[in-house]
């Protein structure tokens, strides 16, 4: 059962990835019986993001709270300044990167979770060190956690 959850800003567990500055694991599978997963996303100035993918059983939203993030969604490109929200269905592509030359925060929210906080966590342990992990392991990475590249 979820309880309710206050965490402060700047606060809680959090994992950075690569040319990603860090992604706080705001709430988590158990933090919400599995039913929502809520992320902020902070972003190095011209950071790739994440490459065009698809959930097959996850909805994921997107809210810019500072900087410019350029989205693909589905065959379209579209540039999100603060205040822009995007809602991505279950097996709709999508991916995004930091367009700007400043640091951006990202919001991202899915519904329902799969372990999400693990996705990143896992990312993390990838790229720990300036590592670079295979294309190979990536993908088997994103697959357990309801992300496949396009």
């Amino acid at each position: 059962m979820s309880v309710p959850l206050y965490v402060p800003a700047g606060e809680g567990e959090y994992v950075d990835i690569r040319d990603t500055k860090r992604t706080y694991l705001k709430l988590t599978t158990p933090d919400s019986n599995g039913e929502f997963g809520f992320f902020e996303h902070h972003m190095a100035p011209e950071a790739k993001g994440a490459a065009p993918h698809i959930h097959k059983q996850s909805t994921e939203m997107f809210y810019v709270v500072k900087g410019e993030i350029e989205f693909t969604i589905g065959d379209r490109k579209v540039v999100g300044e603060p205040g822009a929200f995007a809602y991505v269905p279950r097996g709709e592509p999508h991916g995004f990167t930091n367009r700007g030359t400043e640091d951006a925060t990202l919001l991202i929210m899915f519904y329902p979770i799969y372990d999400r906080e693990d996705y990143f966590r896992g990312l993390g342990r990838l790229t720990a060190n300036g590592r670079n992990p295979s294309m190979e392991e990536l993908r088997e990475h994103m697959a357990k956690y309801d992300q496949f590249m396009v």
